[in-house]
């Protein structure tokens, strides 16, 4: 058999080396079908942006059945959540999705402005409720709307706060957003900045849907590293990206003529 050019990759259950799968309308068809080829390798499904409440509850039941018993964490986009504490009812929403069936709650900011008590009242609330509590940092419009100090701050005190992962935002597309440029590339000089000031880099779930992005966190952090917003077709190419069975990351551990050496010289950490 062919060993993993990259080793050291985590089997379920595992704490880090998560990735998280973004749901945009999937059929429970399609769910079911997804999870029994890939469900190995993925630990968290959002149902992205406020999609889950278009579904009729036989459909939404139906997707979540099929997660749960497969040990994957299905939770409502963190729009949701927005919307609902805009409208005050953040209390009504976190009551609906425990009666749901949902076990995990996104508190973001995105879209809406949502000042440093208010966030730590819902992430505390939730987590008295029973929830997994990821929450999510970065705003939903072109650029870096922070410096790299406020992310890495938002990002430590909502740890310290209770949340069990902090999200940076990257969207569904990787694009014009963050820490990434229109094209999808990298700002790596702020992005590794920010992963010198994080506490707790294995609590840090990176939006990362594209394949380069993919690559460079891999790169940076290891096969092991928290990776979020990965189309639901694109699981098994990611985990055959972890592992070095891409040539992407198989070059990784080659010499420049081919031969092979320690992933460590890459800069890869396990």
């Amino acid at each position: 058999m062919v060993r993993d050019p990259l080793p050291g990759r985590r089997g379920k259950p595992r704490t880090s080396g998560l990735t998280m799968v973004i749901d945009t309308g999937l059929a429970p068809g399609t769910v079911r079908d997804i999870v029994e080829s890939a469900g190995d390798w993925i630990d968290y499904w959002k149902f992205g942006f406020g999609t889950s409440a278009l579904y009729s509850l036989d459909v939404l039941r139906s997707k979540m059945d099929v997660l749960s018993t497969s040990g994957i964490v299905p939770y409502p986009g963190g729009t949701l959540f927005e919307i609902a504490l805009h409208q005050g009812h953040a209390d009504r929403l976190l009551e609906k999705a425990r009666e749901l069936g949902f076990k995990c709650i996104e508190i973001s900011d995105g879209t809406i402005e949502m000042d440093a008590p208010i966030r730590r009242k819902w992430i505390r609330e939730a987590k008295r409720r029973g929830f997994l509590v990821l929450t999510e940092t970065g705003k939903k419009r072109a650029g870096l709307t922070m410096s790299v100090e406020q992310y890495a701050t938002q990002l430590a005190e909502d740890l310290a706060c209770g949340a069990d992962y902090a999200i940076l935002e990257g969207r569904e597309s990787g694009r014009n957003v963050g820490f990434y440029r229109s094209d999808g590339s990298i700002l790596e000089e702020e992005i590794g900045r920010l992963m010198e000031r994080l506490p707790s880099p294995d609590r840090v779930i990176w939006e990362a849907p594209q394949k380069s992005q993919q690559e460079f966190f891999l790169r940076k952090l290891g096969v092991n590293v928290n990776l979020g917003n990965i189309p639901a077709t694109e699981v098994i190419a990611l985990e055959a990206l972890r592992r070095g069975l891409r040539s992407d990351t198989l070059r990784l551990v080659l010499e420049p003529d081919g031969r092979s050496h320690s992933p460590l010289m890459a800069g890869i950490q396990f």
